[in-house]
């Protein structure tokens, strides 16, 4: 409970003090978990629904609405939102971070658009990577198996001055095909590979100066589509007093893709924010900030079945937050109030504001409540008239002929809309033992879909029928979840979480509020064990249930790890995942995607840090 977070406000506060559903995944967490991907390692928070729709693609979302494009749902890998204005989701097999080098993943189940702005709706998911001062000397592994065919990464930390430390990195990863339903391979094997730099500055002892960058490019199946990202950022901190800060931070981000059976698309981003953090008199600690985002987006044809209508467009949005967190009853209660206002080309001006508060009745217990508003803004996708995607064959329409049925953006769209309930429990009974509830209530309106007909267009031998996406479908989901982390020996660390979601979603008949309402499971139990058997071996294990959805059943799975350290510099291990079934699927790919199964699969690698 006293572990340090800064997702919540944007500022650093003990876990105990943050009014929000939040988990923190440790750099040791993800080592001992023996995962390979951001993704995968998101399936240790309790809450998130992770799917594999094949072997490059995930679905991932928090509390339902989940999908491969899951839109409500903010990624951030170091304060750079990866975030797509384009279809409204996250590519996540570009979000090659090499896990050695992250620090900690901070993840909030429920909305944090009070600070963070638009499309944090279900959840922000907040990727922090270490100082290049704590990745000094060098670092090289490797390793591969039956599906993860290959993994290799080297870093090599530095200084440039007395106060300037440096790391480079670079990374590959291979993966194998994965299996369909019928055991044949799916031909979705990729190759990644993934490289950059980073230099922080401590000069002078209260300014922090941060520059880095990266690039990942992949390639997918034999090299016939293929995809990059490559970003800089700069961020300037500095500490003015013991209750006052300010910050400045600037990013340009390039993010390509081009695939076989859809369209080729560019997005260039670009985007400044700034914030400054101050005490007003004894009590109020407030926090303000404003920022700029543009967007520039191109898109070529590649298909037929997808035409484009407008592949030039740029996109701007301005931001501006305030919030005041009040010492109501000095260390018991804090009050927090505040609203962030934006404006998009899309929508024009949305409000979102949230007021939060949090009760300590004793020093190792914590009550805390809140109310948001939370508004995710159409995609360029949905709120332009960018592509005419066809949609199934031809079926009888107006007359008897037969018409072909195409999706097409709609320019009258409002903001889906949200507003969340929630109120959570902390506990740490003993220093062995702690325990953590969070229920909540989300009421959603104005959701977007297609579904109603619009222009009818005769033609021969095919008419044409436009079914623009509308804001169609209302929605409530409520649910909640539990952890309890258990410490029996010095040696030994158990976790055992327990999450339901309910959803019910309304819209007219011809809507697929079913698949809406079955798109994430509701139950599922996750148990953790890392135990170090001794000063050098350690034996990890998961194990994981999770309720069906609307199209996938549900499933048990387990993962081990057996690692054990040959020096204090090399350590080696071997990895089985997804052990108690061959394979299995957990995901329903939707439109112009492979869907593929999960297999069973096993590694080993090698770590040697000098």
């Amino acid at each position: 409970m006293n572990e340090t977070v800064t997702s919540v406000s944007k500022r650093e506060q003990k876990l105990s003090d943050a009014a929000a559903a939040i988990t923190v995944l440790s750099n040791d967490d993800i080592r001992r978990s023996g995962v390979t991907s951001l993704a995968d390692a998101l399936r240790l928070v309790p809450g998130m629904d992770v799917a594999a729709v094949n072997a490059s693609q995930t679905a991932v979302s928090a509390r339902g609405f989940n999908s491969l494009f899951a839109n409500k749902l903010l990624v951030l890998v170091d304060g750079r939102a990866v975030y797509s204005p384009l279809f409204s989701g996250v590519s996540w097999d570009l979000q090659q971070t090499m896990l050695e080098d992250v620090d900690r993943i901070e993840v909030i189940r429920g909305p944090g658009a009070t600070v963070w702005g638009a499309n944090a709706v279900n959840g922000v998911i907040n990727v922090i990577t270490r100082s290049a001062k704590e990745t000094q000397g060098g670092l090289l592994y490797g390793g591969g198996g039956n599906v993860q065919r290959a993994m290799a990464g080297a870093r090599v930390g530095g200084r440039a001055g007395a106060h300037t430390y440096y790391r480079v990195f670079a990374s590959y990863e291979a993966t194998a095909d994965s299996p369909l339903g019928n055991g044949e391979p799916a031909h979705d094997n990729w190759r990644a590979w993934h490289g950059g730099f980073r230099f922080d500055r401590y000069a002078p002892a209260d300014t922090h100066l941060v520059w880095q960058a990266d690039a990942t490019v992949l390639k997918l199946t034999d090299s016939t589509s293929d995809a990059y990202n490559a970003n800089m950022l700069g961020r300037w901190t500095r500490t003015l007093t013991g209750r006052s800060s300010a910050e400045l931070q600037a990013y340009v981000d390039r993010t390509h893709r081009d695939e076989v059976g859809s369209a080729s698309n560019r997005i260039t981003t670009l985007d400044i924010s700034a914030q400054h953090t101050f005490g007003w008199g004894e009590r109020h600690d407030v926090i303000w900030g404003a920022g700029y985002r543009f967007s520039g987006i191109r898109i070529a044809e590649r298909t037929p079945a997808i035409r484009v209508r407008d592949g030039v467009f740029n996109q701007q949005m301005f931001s501006a937050f305030v919030q005041d967190e009040y010492q109501l009853v000095p260390e018991r209660l804090t009050l927090s109030a505040g609203a962030k206002v934006e404006h998009n080309d899309l929508t024009g001006f949305e409000i979102q504001p949230s007021i939060r508060a949090v009760f300590n009745p004793a020093e190792n217990q914590t009550v805390w409540a809140a109310v948001s508003r939370a508004l995710r803004t159409p995609s360029a996708l949905e709120g332009r008239d960018v592509f005419a995607i066809g949609f199934g064959g031809p079926a009888p329409g107006p007359g008897g002929g037969l018409f072909l049925p195409v999706l097409v953006g709609n320019r009258q769209l409002d903001s889906e809309v949200l507003w969340a309930y929630e109120l959570g429990y902390r506990i740490q009974p003993h220093r062995r033992l702690s325990l953590e509830l969070a229920v909540y209530y989300h009421r959603y309106r104005d959701l977007i879909l297609f579904a109603d007909p619009g222009r009818i267009m005769p033609g021969v031998p095919f008419g044409v029928i436009e079914l623009p996406w509308s804001n169609l479908l209302s929605a409530e989901t409520y649910g909640g979840g539990g952890s309890v982390k258990l410490t029996p020996t010095e040696a030994w660390r158990l976790t055992a979480t327990y999450t339901l979601l309910v959803a019910q979603v309304w819209g007219p008949a011809n809507a697929d509020s079913a698949g809406a309402e079955g798109s994430s499971p509701r139950h599922k139990f996750i148990l953790r064990s890392a135990h170090d058997l001794t000063k050098r071996a350690s034996f990890d294990a998961q194990l994981r249930c999770v309720g069906k959805i609307q199209l996938a059943p549900a499933y048990t799975t387990a993962d081990v790890r057996l690692s054990y350290r040959l020096t204090d510099q090399l350590e080696l291990a071997l990895v089985g995942q997804n052990l108690l079934e061959r394979r299995h699927p957990e995901q329903v790919a939707p439109l112009l995607a492979v869907n593929a199964e999960v297999p069973r699969g096993f590694y080993g690698k090698f770590t040697w840090r000098f």
